[in-house]
């Protein structure tokens, strides 16, 4: 019988990095910030928050497990290229463009989107139980990522003057309103943001 050669791992790299990496280096989001001539995507997105939970976690010297913390930035997102939508429209799905139809079926996209990226990678299925578990806010460092992660779009927000309010017409009360909620899942973020809001200049001029 002859031996079942293994697969090469440059055609394994390759099928990832075209199926899984780019289209995350290629998402956009409804964001922008300082020094950026176009729209945020997902992977700056995600590089963004590890810094910001490395450093916070550290500065605050809080008990969360840096290593969990960091599982779930990875994974909290790792649906979205995956879903028809973001295939037919380059965006992610935001609410406050999105159909309400579309709003409704959000969690369903995604959830289809991890069953397939499960199937075409098996080695990610660390991630996918991470972004099943994210869901559920089952413990401190999910709560601390949920936060962050609505927490930092504001920051960028605020720091760029008010881009994203004159081209989409998001305002920062529009954000707030949409995620105060998430903010306040960690006390320690919370204690961040509401300093942050009253002396950014784009607070007092687009609220």
């Amino acid at each position: 019988m002859e031996e079942r050669k293994p697969m090469n791992l440059i055609d394994s790299a390759l099928r990832f990095v075209t199926g899984f990496t780019i289209p995350t280096l290629l998402l956009r989001r409804r964001v922008h910030f300082p020094g950026k001539r176009g729209r945020e995507t997902l992977a700056e997105h995600i590089v963004q928050l590890l810094y910001f939970a490395e450093f916070f976690v550290k500065k605050l010297e809080l008990p969360y497990d840096l290593h969990k913390i960091r599982e779930y930035i990875l994974a909290h997102d790792m649906a979205e290229p995956a879903t028809q939508y973001a295939k037919a429209n380059g965006f992610d799905i935001c609410r406050f463009h999105a159909s309400p139809d579309l709003i409704r079926h959000k969690k369903e996209l995604e959830a289809k989107a991890l069953q397939t990226q499960r199937r075409q990678f098996p080695e990610l299925e660390g991630l996918v139980v991470a972004a099943k578990r994210y869901d559920t806010q089952v413990d401190a460092e999910c709560r601390f990522v949920k936060a962050i992660d609505a927490l930092v779009p504001i920051l960028n927000i605020m720091l760029d003057n008010g881009r994203t309010h004159r081209i989409d017409h998001i305002t920062l009360k529009m954000w707030r309103a949409d995620r105060e909620w998430r903010i306040r899942l960690d006390e320690h973020i919370w204690r961040i943001k509401n300093p942050a809001a009253e002396t950014a200049g784009y607070a007092s001029s687009h609220a």
